[in-house]
C-alpha cells in the first residue's frame, strides 16, 4: 500500500492509549504451594493475580464496548499454553470467533477448565505433552480457567465482541489503534481490582488519553 495512502487511512482514525497504575504499596501475595507431579512443576508457583512494577499494573485489559462491529476474526489466532504447570499467558484476551489453541508442553497430565459462571468455553483433559486442542471461541464472556488436576494453576480467557482492545504491559501501559473519531464508551477489567467504565473522545488522527488509577486490594 502506497505511504501516502496509509498516511489519509491513518488521518480518519484516533486511538487511544494511557497507562493503568497502583495508588500505594501494592500488597505482597504469597507464592502458590505445589502438591504434585513436583519434577515437572516444581514447589512453588508465582501468584500473578496482581503484578505491580514502578506502580504500574500488568495484564488489565481495556476495550471499547461500543465498538462491537464484529469484524472477521476467523483469521486470528492465538495460544494458551501449559508450561511447567504455569497458564502462558496468564490473560488473553481474543475477539469472538477466533482460534485459540489449548496447548500441554509439560510432560504430566492436564485437564483444562474454562467457565464464566454456568457458562463453559472447554473442559478438556490433556494427558500427553505436546497435546493441542484447536479451539473456536464462539461465546463471549469472562473466562476463569483452572487445570482440575493442579489446583494452583489460573488463568483468565476474555472473549471481547470487538478487536479494538489491549492488555497492558508490565509497566502498565497499553495503546488501542484503527479507532473511528467520536465520543465512546471505554471498560477496563482486572482479576483482581475489578472494573471500570468511562466515556473518551477521540478525534481524528490524534491519541485520546486515558489513565487509571485502582486502589490495593
Amino acid at each position: 500500500m502506497p505511504l501516502l495512502l496509509i498516511a489519509l487511512l491513518a488521518a480518519d482514525v484516533g486511538s487511544l492509549s494511557g497507562r493503568v497504575t497502583l495508588t500505594g504499596l501494592a500488597p505482597k501475595l504469597a507464592n502458590l504451594p505445589v502438591t504434585r507431579d513436583m519434577k515437572v512443576c516444581g514447589t512453588s508457583k508465582t501468584d500473578e493475580s496482581l503484578e505491580v512494577k514502578d506502580g504500574g499494573i500488568k495484564n488489565a485489559v481495556v476495550w471499547f464496548t461500543d465498538l462491537t462491529e464484529k469484524k472477521d476474526a476467523k483469521q486470528v489466532k492465538q495460544k494458551l499454553d501449559q508450561q511447567s504447570c504455569v497458564f502462558v499467558p496468564h490473560v488473553l484476551v481474543a475477539p469472538f470467533g477466533s482460534m485459540l489453541d489449548v496447548v500441554n508442553s509439560d510432560k504430566a497430565l492436564h485437564n483444562v477448565r474454562a467457565q464464566a459462571g454456568e457458562v463453559k468455553l472447554m473442559n478438556y483433559a490433556m494427558p500427553i505433552p505436546g497435546h493441542v486442542v484447536p479451539t473456536r471461541l464462539k461465546k463471549e464472556g469472562t473466562f476463569k480457567v483452572n487445570c482440575d488436576v493442579h489446583p494452583w494453576m489460573r488463568a483468565w480467557i476474555l472473549v471481547l465482541p470487538t478487536q479494538a482492545y489491549a492488555i497492558t504491559d508490565e509497566n502498565g501501559s497499553y495503546k488501542i489503534e484503527g479507532v473511528p473519531p467520536g465520543k465512546h464508551k471505554v471498560k477496563i477489567w482486572h482479576e483482581r481490582l475489578g472494573e471500570k467504565e468511562t466515556e473518551i473522545e477521540v478525534a481524528a488522527g490524534q491519541t485520546a488519553k486515558y489513565d487509571v488509577e485502582y486502589t490495593p486490594r
